[in-house]
């Protein structure tokens, strides 16, 4: 997780890491400097779109312990 942008901070003050194709190869093998480096930047508002629906977003209660089938 990341500092929000603007675009963001209407709905929440934290963002998950959104990397541009560029970084993919920094993210997944680069260093601990690297990794942080693109952490802590800010993804730019222009490249976000939301779209608001009337879904609401609920987490999901997992089922009883002994309604589970193993």
């Amino acid at each position: 997780m990341t500092d929000c942008n603007e675009a963001i901070r209407p709905i929440h003050d934290r963002m998950p890491v959104l990397l541009h194709r560029d970084e993919y190869d920094q993210w997944l093998r680069g260093g601990f400097d690297d990794i942080l480096a693109v952490q802590k930047r800010c993804f730019p508002d222009d490249l976000i779109s939301m779209r608001r629906t009337d879904e609401p977003w609920v987490k999901r209660k997992a089922p009883p312990a002994d309604q589970v089938l193993l």
